[in-house]
């Protein structure tokens, strides 16, 4: 295909000789008669069109015809080659010398002002590429360089994304659908070390070409393609081969520093956010330092106090009473740090055996009803009558109805009402807990169930109710959500659970005497 397409456009450079001596013919015929002068002029224009359209070759063939076609027609004897006279024979030898000296100079200043060119546009993207612009613009800039330098109608950027290596097209010029599709590379393409089109040979060599592709280069392998296409087929040469590498290295350089800027910006990100969390684990720390000292120091208070009092002899019932109630925090605050720090580290076990669901609330329901009494809120409960089973740990379904319960009531104001209701939806069964409380922010609902979270006023426990609920639940294959409608309006929690006859397949079947998170 390279030599076919060469072929082409050489025949396109010497039919403008031969054309170029024939009007130059011509032109001297008809002015002959009246001009007593040497018809050279006009075929020294003819070898200067030549050299100029296709370098020097074309200049020697169309001084050859411009030498031939004087002796013919102008030195006598005319209508023969035959040159008698030897001034007539200097005169048609320098004028080939001329000719030869005309065409070498003008095709020597058509390449040095291409070179300048080439070397003017590297230059102005080498200075783009350094002011630290856009890459997008640098790309646009390259590809508007390539085309208007080397006189071709298409050029595009093409850069390689990094996943699956496939060329992005970033900047073109003139970029037409059709062109596109045949930019689209083969990604054995990326390991050529000179620009190569389709399957022809290097354009050094100076194949004519339609499209020619350049690598785009980094430091550690393919960045891009830096593509052109011409309408018909030219010679791309040496000089033009290494412009193209040349714009691919500037685009190279500046693509490698965009990367490492990309790199340093996200690695800089990362270490923002590794300090902010350890900033905010610190923190957490902190505050779970301070919350668990807070709540410690007022029931080892009352256990200090009273058992001072029971050491003076004073054995009533109150002193009993409030040392019994400071020992059952002491051991709620236990449990319930002991419960956290177990699911975190998946080693929580539950015994799991067949369980009446609306037995397992009405006994936790019994044992918050008396915190419920004593701070004048009422407590309702509407349990379903059909019975329901379901495959869980009685305790731990005991501690997540005795959590939500219990949250509801402290949050609930005397005269307040918290409801329990208990329904079987298809395979499911789903528990509600309604108040008439301070409520839930929409800003802290989504956090509700975080561990040492509480919402603002709080001034009781450590946090670890709600987030020891969440885990249970979900331990039994469960969700547990909250909704409330703001601050001042209650809340709602609904635990859905599956039925003995579902969790069967959420557990997998068969004896399961323990499952962790």
């Amino acid at each position: 295909m390279g030599r076919d397409v060469e072929r082409s456009r050489s025949a396109h450079a010497y039919g403008v000789a031969v054309l170029a001596s024939v009007v130059a013919l011509g032109a001297t015929l008809l002015v002959w008669p009246r001009l007593e002068t040497t018809p050279s002029p006009l075929f020294f224009a003819a070898v200067v069109v030549s050299s100029w359209y296709g370098g020097l070759r074309p200049a020697f063939v169309a001084t050859a015809l411009a030498a031939l076609a004087t002796s013919y027609f102008f030195v006598p004897p005319v209508h023969s080659i035959a040159i008698e006279s030897l001034d007539d024979g200097l005169r048609l030898g320098l004028f080939v010398l001329v000719a030869v000296l005309t065409g070498s100079l003008s095709a020597a200043r058509r390449r040095a002002e291409i070179e300048r060119g080439q070397q003017a546009s590297i230059a102005e993207l080498g200075r783009l590429a350094l002011a630290g612009g856009e890459l997008s613009g640098l790309m646009h800039e390259a590809a508007t360089h390539v085309a208007r330098t080397l006189g071709i109608e298409y050029a595009a950027v093409w850069e390689l994304s990094s996943g699956n290596r496939l060329p992005v097209l970033r900047a073109a010029v003139c970029c037409r659908k059709e062109i596109v599709a045949d930019v689209v590379l083969d990604t054995d393409v990326l390991s050529a070390a000179a620009p190569e089109i389709d399957d022809s040979e290097h354009l050094a060599n100076g194949n004519g070409v339609r499209l020619a592709k350049v690598i785009i280069r980094g430091s550690e392998g393919p960045l891009g393609i830096l593509s052109t296409h011409v309408a018909r087929p030219r010679r791309f040469s040496a000089g033009d081969a290494h412009f193209l590498q040349a714009v691919a290295h500037v685009l190279g350089e500046a693509m490698m520093r965009r990367r490492a800027e990309e790199e340093r910006t996200a690695l800089l990100a990362r270490e923002r956010t590794a300090r902010g969390r350890a900033e905010a684990a610190s923190r957490a720390k902190e505050d779970l330092l301070a919350t668990v000292s807070h709540e410690l120091r007022a029931p080892l208070a009352q256990l200090v106090t009273w058992s001072r009092l029971l050491r003076l002899g004073r054995h009533d019932d109150t002193a009993l009473d409030a040392v019994e109630r400071s020992t059952r925090t002491l051991e709620r605050l236990a449990g319930d740090l002991l419960d956290v720090s177990r699911i975190s580290a998946g080693k929580l076990a539950l015994s799991l055996r067949p369980t009446a669901l609306a037995d397992a609330v009405e006994a936790a329901l019994d044992g918050v009803r008396p915190s419920a009494m004593t701070k004048g809120v009422g407590l309702e409960q509407d349990l379903a009558i059909t019975p329901m089973e379901l495959l869980a740990d009685p305790t731990r379904l005991h501690q997540v109805v005795w959590n939500l319960v219990g949250n509801a009531i402290k949050f609930t104001p005397p005269a307040g009402r918290v409801v329990v209701r208990l329904r079987q939806i298809a395979d499911r069964a789903e528990l509600t807990v309604t108040d008439t409380g301070r409520g839930i922010s929409a800003a802290f609902l989504p956090h509700v169930f975080e561990p040492f979270r509480q919402a603002g006023g709080a001034t009781e426990g450590l946090g670890l109710g709600l987030a020891i609920v969440r885990q249970l639940v979900e331990l039994h294959g469960g969700t547990v959500r909250a909704e409330s409608p703001g601050e001042g309006r209650g809340a709602r929690f609904t635990v859905v659970l599956p039925l003995l006859s579902a969790a069967t397949d959420v557990f997998g079947g068969g004896s399961i005497a323990a499952c962790g998170a």
